[in-house]
């Protein structure tokens, strides 16, 4: 048997600002390559093919039949995330798809199936779980550092409101709302780290920029796990000024307390264009999940974060958003196809 050593193609779809970080990271492993660009936007799609040397697909079904594309990429709205990866799988192609999963767990559940049905492989890009900062927590969560953790608090604040008054992610029936579209990161993490399913959870949301917006710019949600512990998680994308930067986190276990202050990257900037902390320099969270995608597909390692989290990521931010809109507790659990 002949084994092909030649790099596995990529095939974006959506040329958006995050197609950029995917197509850097695909450049940046020996595995890997920038096949394919399609995007409603031929201009856009122009400008990053030829950025990485790629070819522009006129359409997706194009994109799904070129025999140079083994993985593709979707980084388009979010309410086009279900039908498109269900297009995906039916092509044949493996699927790196960015957060959320979908817009509902039935959805989300559809979409798994099909690709474990065709033996393909499906990683949603809950990029921060490769970021350096999570991987640090988790390892010392792990190591036994605060004893059992009990509860945490998780915040990430920043930006003015994206893009414009017209950005489709102010429409709460493309986006589904801030829990999906930024906070879903934090309750994945929450997950993650705590090591146990989410229950309930009971949310306040605000619209910080304006009375007029149709989602809520601002979320504070606590989290039941089924151990017993919880999580406050905080998100917001109102705050003033636009590149204003503050992320936090403090787990409290029985022995001590992990914390990252906001400063704890080291340079802080305040001046009238940023307020907050500067990134750190670390290794790029797309360049580990493009290998754990490669990984997944040549030598069958597991994908990182499983699809069943991803699942009950879904059925978090579900509740989330339920309990934002009625300001009751909502239960995870009856979410109808949660895993955990």
């Amino acid at each position: 048997m002949t084994v092909s050593t030649d790099p596995l193609g990529i095939g974006i779809v959506g040329a958006g600002f995050i197609a950029d970080s995917h197509a850097q990271a695909a450049q940046g492993h020996p595995g890997l390559r920038l096949a394919a660009v399609n995007d409603r936007n031929p201009v856009a799609a122009a400008a990053l093919a030829a950025k990485y040397g790629a070819t522009v697909s006129p359409g997706l079904d194009e994109l799904l039949a070129d025999p140079a594309v083994d993985i593709v990429i979707i980084g388009t709205p979010n309410d086009t995330h279900a039908e498109l990866a269900l297009a995906t799988a039916a092509a044949g192609k493996h699927l790196l798809l960015e957060k959320p999963l979908a817009l509902s767990v039935a959805d989300s559940q559809r979409v798994a199936d099909a690709f474990t049905e065709r033996g393909l492989t499906l990683l949603i890009g809950h990029t921060h779980r490769h970021s350096d900062y999570a991987m640090s927590v988790s390892a010392a969560l792990q190591s036994g550092a605060v004893g059992t953790p009990r509860s945490m608090r998780l915040a990430i604040a920043g930006g003015w409101i994206w893009g414009s008054w017209g950005a489709w992610v102010l429409d709460p029936k493309r986006s589904g709302g801030h829990a999906f579209h930024n906070g879903v990161h934090l309750y994945d993490l929450a997950h993650w780290w705590m090591g146990s399913p989410v229950e309930r959870v009971f949310t306040m949301g605000q619209k910080i920029t304006a009375a007029a917006l149709e989602i809520d710019d601002a979320l504070v949600a606590t989290l039941e796990f089924a151990n017993g512990s919880t999580a406050v998680c905080e998100i917001s994308r109102g705050e003033r000024p636009r590149s204003t930067n503050v992320f936090e986190i403090v787990v409290h276990g029985t022995t001590g307390t992990l914390t990252r202050r906001w400063n704890s990257d080291g340079t802080v900037a305040f001046t009238d264009e940023v307020v907050g902390a500067l990134g750190a320099a670390g290794t790029s969270p797309f360049g580990r999940q493009l290998g754990v995608m490669h990984d997944a597909i040549v030598n069958g390692t597991p994908v990182f974060p499983a699809v069943a989290d991803a699942i009950h990521s879904i059925a978090i931010a579900v509740a989330v958003e339920q309990s934002a809109r009625t300001g009751e507790v909502v239960d995870v659990s009856r979410q109808e196809g949660t895993k955990a």
